[in-house]
């Protein structure tokens, strides 16, 4: 047993669980280790050979000094009460982000804190994880996540689930302290989803440039910096010149280092130090040269490899990054190098003695600090046109990046992200690479930047003056769909597209299409307000046009306000939504009549739409007839197009199953499921990355239709494959996933417990619970309902348990939101309430609160019997339910007329629903029997009539507990003892006395 420890990696732990289990081991897409504070020690001779390596933050040669502002605001997040918070710290390379969090790192390790650097691992690496043991001193985690921008969302959303399961798992406060130089679109759609998907609270801080921050004196920096330079290269202070550090150029902390350690390290050498910022750079790019031949003509002679050859190794692995051997080999001959293997391992070797690895299994480490890598990068590039810069330019540069950028094969290289990344960041301050090298090649192999991956595509469309030929190869490739990892990507570019071509484009129409185009966009990446405002735009043009054209433009306008709509919808403005979409359907079906073959295929969507938003707002019948509808409609256009409408058609079904059954149509509701999931499995067979999803929703309602009508068994089957699914999806993408896991969770734990697997149950519930409470935090009006849910099965399992106090709180915390729910829509969220209340009275009256739990069982009943007046077939067995409940708690309050008149209409309730389906309603025909005969003998009336009611009750338990023991033995025992009681009031004394014989044997035989 592990105890004070979180475990990253392949560790398994399973328990409670019946039935086939599908263990997933893939790996997270992160690596975790522990920070060490300790600054590396750096000799002198190490210091004087190679300058730039005083720069690195791992040394700590400049002792962090100013940004007070910004440290008092990092300390108040860090001590703040969220359980869970991240926070963005961003600003330019070389701004300071990285001495920042490491000061910050320290304090917290000092005061207690665990405190990891969570490292981005774009493929799972072979062997056991680098670490898989992360030791917990308190209670307390600060991760530290560099290049955060660098990160596709999926994987910074799959950290953030995972260290939000911690915090509920082992109480831990967590902070998630990342790192970037941007937070353009990215960031608000990935805190977008983490503030309403996870419930974790997320900021963002703009580390100031130099002049902004009042605390940080540049000339001050300056002095203290060299005099630390000075004294790690053992070099006298002199009293070190500053230059006119006043210019755009010194804005960073690092540039004014680097301006430091290159008039210290000229002055130690007797020359002129340099003053402008491309100088300084490029001084210190020759620092690098000279370092490089040193090694390799010194008297050790530590290199082969001449320093022109070593200079555009660096180059390359600057442009590549970390790389297995094999691939840095790989990489060497298409930039150029020899062919042979020979000569690139010495190439490599030589390479590694100048620049060692910083992880074990690969070389090539690129030029550190990133400003200086990507100096490099362009300064050895012709086409700078930076004067006074000699020594550097090259002219292999350009074939260099080119070649490297080449496939050779029908894949980008694995180095692809890695260089097209430093690319664009450099192109931020050297725009000759964008023009000269970087827009050619992607406007020729636009693939290149998509497997740079969507951040990276976000940096490129904020490049100022961004090629828009680029931008349109690269938007040509981005996926039309959703997709977590692109959707802001393709915000940004078409965003940046929409804006050039509407300055162009005066047709409406066009312009029009435009609006649309970015609202769909806006809309995936989660900028509903701003997708609201681009289809806004797109419905008021096409609504002039459709005006004066109808049959050109009313197409278009009903797919503008379909989007509306939902944008609408996801704001929760639910009329205007509701009167868009109605529209929108209209216009549909108009076009449709007119014009069958051109307009029928989207009547069926937008009557799905409008089914669903009915449903919300409580309209079950005109949302069940607007989806009985689509069905037909996608019944018709799969018989002509299979390929195309099969995936539509199962999906209408899965919506009908839902309409169906909250309708009360159970039968015909599970008939649609099982289809939808026979339809779904073939799909998913034959295109499992597209259709497993579905298939997985499609199954948590199958098994919600199985279990409602007593199929127990097959529905625990079902609701254990969707579970299993969803539980691999919310790995990869827990935004997207979470909540649909937590709901099949809230129906395995009732599957579980209908099979009287109550331990199993609880855990499933707790689970189903924590989650759901976690989204509702984030977004209150969309999770609050489930959320409820979760928390009425949690206090009927807890009750099953004899936890009846527990059972008690959780469903009193149900109600009450169910209450609130239902004051703002009645319609649609009074039978949640009603199942709380019915729920709420049988646990005040299990402890004593018997006054209590009549007023809640009779304001179910009076909610039911409304519901059941207007669909008796939807809602009386749930008026069933609370009338047996209802004549319980009359009679233990002595209220016995009432008590029989009302336990005698809910057994004859409970015969007509036994008679229509036997296999549903056996059990509640035995409990309403049983209930009866209790009431009649606690009343003390005759109890002839109340025989063959507990008879029937207890033939019915029996039958029920050979099949399922667990479920029903409490049951059982119950109609046994209410037997006995109605035989000893008849005087059938030595009868009853057998049976209680039978039952103390039973008894006796269980313990």
């Amino acid at each position: 047993m592990l105890t004070g420890s979180v475990v990253f990696g392949d560790v398994v732990q399973i328990s409670h669980v019946g039935g086939d289990v599908t263990v997933g081991l893939d790996r997270p897409p992160y690596r975790v280790i522990p920070v060490d504070s300790a600054p590396l020690s750096l000799s002198v001779s190490q210091a004087r050979a190679q300058p730039s390596r005083l720069l690195l933050a791992r040394h700590q040669v400049v002792p962090f000094t100013g940004r007070a502002d910004t440290l008092n605001a990092l300390a108040a997040w860090i001590s703040g009460p969220e359980p869970v918070a991240a926070l963005l710290v961003h600003g330019a390379g070389g701004q300071g982000k990285t001495r920042l969090a490491a000061e910050v790192a320290g304090r917290c390790s000092r005061a207690g804190w665990a405190v990891w650097k969570v490292s981005h691992t774009p493929t799972p690496m072979a062997g056991p994880a680098p670490l898989s043991r992360m030791e917990l001193p308190g209670a307390a985690v600060l991760a530290i996540v560099d290049y955060a921008d660098r990160w596709p969302a999926s994987a910074l959303l799959a950290l953030l689930t995972h260290l939000q399961d911690l915090n509920t798992r082992a109480n831990s406060q967590i902070r998630v302290l990342m790192l970037a130089r941007s937070a353009g679109y990215w960031w608000p759609a990935l805190a977008d989803r983490a503030d309403s998907d996870l419930g974790v609270d997320t900021n963002q801080l703009t580390l100031p440039p130099l002049a902004i921050d009042s605390d940080d004196d540049r000339t001050g920096l300056f002095t203290t910096a060299a005099a630390h330079f000075a004294a790690a290269m053992n070099v006298e202070d002199v009293g070190w010149p500053v230059p006119n550090l006043t210019g755009a150029g010194f804005t960073q902390v690092l540039a004014v280092h680097m301006a430091a350690l290159a008039t210290v390290d000229a002055t130690r050498h007797r020359q002129e130090p340099p003053v402008r910022s491309d100088a300084i750079s490029a001084y210190l790019l020759r620092r690098e040269q000279t370092y490089w031949r040193e090694l390799h003509t010194g008297t050790e002679a530590l290199v082969q490899t001449p320093p022109e050859v070593m200079h555009r190794a660096v180059f390359t692995a600057t442009l590549t990054g970390a790389q297995p051997r094999s691939d840095a080999r790989q990489a060497l001959t298409q930039a150029g190098f020899p062919a042979s293997a020979e000569a690139a391992d010495r190439i490599i070797d030589d390479h590694t003695v100048c620049y060692p690895p910083t992880g074990m299994s690969t070389v090539f480490e690129p030029l550190h600090p990133d400003r200086l890598g990507e100096d490099l990068l362009a300064l050895s590039t012709p086409g700078h046109s930076h004067r006074g810069i000699s020594n550097l330019e090259r002219d292999w540069a350009p074939a260099a990046i080119t070649g490297l950028l080449t496939p050779e094969g029908p894949q980008p290289p694995v180095w692809t992200p890695a260089a097209v990344t430093i690319l664009v960041e450099t192109a931020h301050r050297w725009p000759h690479i964008s023009t000269s090298l970087l827009y050619p090649i992607i406007r020729r192999n636009p693939a290149l930047a998509i497997a740079a991956g969507g951040t990276t595509l976000t940096r490129l469309a904020e490049l100022p003056d961004v090629d828009q030929s680029a931008l349109e190869a690269v938007e040509a490739l981005l996926p039309h769909e959703r997709h977590i990892d692109f959707d802001t990507a393709a915000a940004a570019i078409t965003a940046v597209l929409t804006t050039r071509r509407l300055a162009s484009i005066t047709v409406p129409s066009a312009r029009a299409s435009l609006q649309l185009a970015l609202g769909r966009r806006l809309a995936h990446a989660g900028d509903h307000e701003g997708a609201l405002t681009a289809d806004r735009a797109a419905v008021d043009v096409y609504r002039g046009l459709a005006t004066t054209d109808p049959a050109a433009f009313e197409p278009n306008l009903a797919r503008a306000l379909t989007s509306y709509g939902n944008d609408l919808w996801k704001l929760g403005h639910q009329q205007e939504a509701l009167a868009a979409t109605r529209e929108a359907c209209e216009m549909h079906r108009r076009m449709a009549i007119a014009n069958p073959t051109g307009h029928l295929p989207a009547l069926p969507a937008s009557l799905t739409n409008l089914g669903a938003m009915l449903s919300g707002l409580g309209l079950q019948r005109e949302a069940l007839a607007a989806t009985e509808e689509a069905v037909a409609i996608h019944r018709e256009l799969t018989q002509a197009d299979p390929v195309t409408y099969l995936p539509a058609l199962a999906t209408s079904l899965d919506n009908l199953g839902v309409d169906l059954a909250r309708s009360g149509e159970q039968e015909a509701a599970l008939a649609a499921a099982e289809e939808a999931v026979e339809i779904y499995r073939r799909l998913a067979e034959a295109h499992p990355a597209t259709h497993r999803p579905d298939l997985a929703r499609s199954l948590s309602n199958l098994g919600m239709w199985r279990s409602s009508l007593g199929h127990r068994e097959e529905a625990l089957a079902a609701t254990q494959e969707a579970v299993a699914m969803e539980q691999d999806l919310a790995i990869a993408n827990p935004a997207a996933w979470l909540p649909s896991l937590a709901m099949s969770l809230t129906n395995l734990a009732a599957d579980l417990s209908d099979m009287g697997r109550y331990e199993q149950a609880l855990t499933v519930a707790e689970d189903s619970c924590a989650t759901y409470r976690r989204l509702a935090a984030g977004r209150p009006s969309v999770y609050l309902r489930e959320l409820s849910a979760a928390l009425n099965n949690l206090g009927m399992t807890l009750a099953q348990l004899g936890r009846r106090e527990e059972a008690l709180a959780a469903t009193e915390e149900a109600v009450a939101i169910r209450r609130d729910l239902a004051a703002a829509n009645p319609t649609a969220r009074l039978p949640d309430l009603a199942v709380s209340l019915s729920n709420l009275g049988i646990f005040l009256f299990r402890v004593g609160r018997r006054e209590e739990a009549l007023a809640a069982t009779e304001e179910a009943v009076a909610i039911r019997r409304d519901l059941a007046a207007a669909n008796p077939t939807a809602w009386l067995p749930d008026l069933t339910q609370s009338l047996t409940n209802l004549g319980g708690d009359l009679a233990d309050l002595g209220r016995y007329d009432d008590a029989l008149a009302i336990s005698a209409e809910a057994a004859r309730n409970s015969r007509r629903l036994a008679d229509a389906d036997p296999t549903a309603y056996l059990p509640d025909l035995a409990l309403g029997m049983c209930a009866y005969a209790r009431v009649r003998v606690a009343a003390g009336a005759e109890l002839a009539e109340a025989l063959p009611a507990i008879e029937e009750a207890v033939d019915i338990y029996e039958e029920l507990f050979d099949q399922i023991p667990e479920a029903f033995s409490v049951a059982l025992v119950g109609a046994y003892r209410t037997w006995i009681a109605v035989l000893e009031g008849l005087n059938r004394t030595e009868e009853a006395a057998d049976i209680r014989r039978q039952l103390d044997e039973a008894g006796e035989a269980q313990e």
